[in-house]
């Protein structure tokens, strides 16, 4: 009986709240004896595909829909987690609908970032750990309005604060002119509900490196308008992303001007895919495998660095709101073990972790 009201309440939860758990893999389809899915012809990486379908022309899509099929499986081949892992195998459907119930992910624009200053209000989702001194710790980023994400290494015990509207450390308001200014807002951490780490994560080689805090109370975004959450990969177009696409990197980390604190300032810059098995072999003491991404610096030398620990790695992915395609931020990856020379290297890539691979522990863990 209570199976039975979970799934009733999330069925709820689904169509009363307004989710944007209606993306294009919703809409399945078939051709030439296989399976696939309803996507725009831009969005669908696989190399087989069939026009004028008559599963995706009941899909209600428009523009040019076509059936992507799944690509064929090689003999031998081992599926591995991270390639299941958004079929709704072992996400929790109430925790999918709690990560959905506020505009996610939101783009003020489409500019480039080669390590720079953020924009004000850019990034509404950054959040900085803090000790009992307000000094920082690490970054984070929020998901829902009560929990933020970050890296399980981040978790120590002076970790007393989490603050959530900064821009610059170094004022205490943060205005674009007179009349448009923000105030950041430090939150405690749940007194019932210390911060979750990882079950599996190992402090030497950093495996699951990811960790969940519960804040003291919950954000009123209608009240913070500055704050929002940022996406998480719910469907396989949000991580299906190509070596040549840019990736986003965010934090207060120290940058190569400036060795011995962080940057006041937001920083944003371009970081890109590499191959896994690069980072497998570069970083061999370390276990790195599907729990993580291998990231090399992009423009600019856009690296992370040390004070950037549990920022966000996020990307610009499509989603279809009610009848028209738009884009939000989604993340797929925090700062884990990362770079240590800020800026310095462009050649050498670093692992970083996989936040797709964690989405079933999320799920389940944010209804706490």
């Amino acid at each position: 009986m209570d199976g039975l009201n979970l799934s009733l309440l999330a069925i709820i939860l689904l169509f009363c709240c307004g989710l944007n758990l209606n993306s294009a893999d919703t809409y399945y389809c078939k051709g030439n004896n296989r399976y696939g899915t309803c996507l725009l012809y831009e969005n669908c990486t696989s190399p087989d595909i069939v026009r004028n379908n008559a599963d995706c022309q009941r899909s209600g899509l428009s523009g040019d829909v076509v059936c992507c099929l799944r690509r064929k499986r090689r003999p031998g081949r081992r599926i591995t987690k991270t390639a299941t892992i958004l079929e709704n195998e072992a996400l929790n459907s109430l925790g999918l609908a709690l990560l959905n119930q506020h505009n996610c992910g939101r783009m003020g624009n489409d500019r480039l970032f080669n390590g720079v200053d953020a924009m004000l209000g850019e990034f509404p989702w950054m959040a900085i750990l803090l000790n009992s001194q307000k000094n920082t710790m690490c970054g984070g980023s929020v998901i829902t309005n009560r929990f933020v994400l970050t890296a399980a290494h981040c978790i120590r015990s002076e970790l007393q604060f989490v603050r959530l509207g900064e821009h610059d450390l170094s004022t205490e308001e943060d205005c674009l002119s007179i009349n448009l200014c923000q105030t950041y807002v430090d939150f405690g951490i749940d007194p019932m509900q210390q911060p979750l780490i990882h079950p599996d994560y190992d402090t030497v080689s950093k495996y699951k490196d990811v960790a969940l805090i519960k804040l003291d109370r919950d954000i009123d975004f209608q009240v913070h308008h500055h704050i929002k959450p940022i996406c998480l990969p719910t469907s396989r177009s949000d991580y299906a992303m190509l070596p040549t696409q840019d990736l986003m990197l965010a934090g207060w980390g120290l940058t190569e001007a400036n060795d011995v604190r962080g940057s006041d300032i937001l920083q944003t810059g371009h970081v890109k895919l590499e191959a896994l098995d690069i980072c497998q072999k570069l970083y061999s003491k370390y276990n790195i495998g599907i729990s993580k991404i291998c990231v090399m610096s992009g423009a600019n030398r856009t690296v992370s660095c040390q004070g950037d620990s549990g920022s966000p790695i996020f990307w610009a992915t499509s989603y279809l709101n009610v009848e028209f395609w738009q884009k939000r931020y989604t993340q797929i990856g925090l700062v884990s073990l990362g770079s240590k020379e800020c800026g310095r290297l462009t050649s050498i890539p670093y692992p970083y972790e996989n936040v797709t691979d964690a989405m079933p522990w999320i799920t389940n863990t944010i209804l706490r």
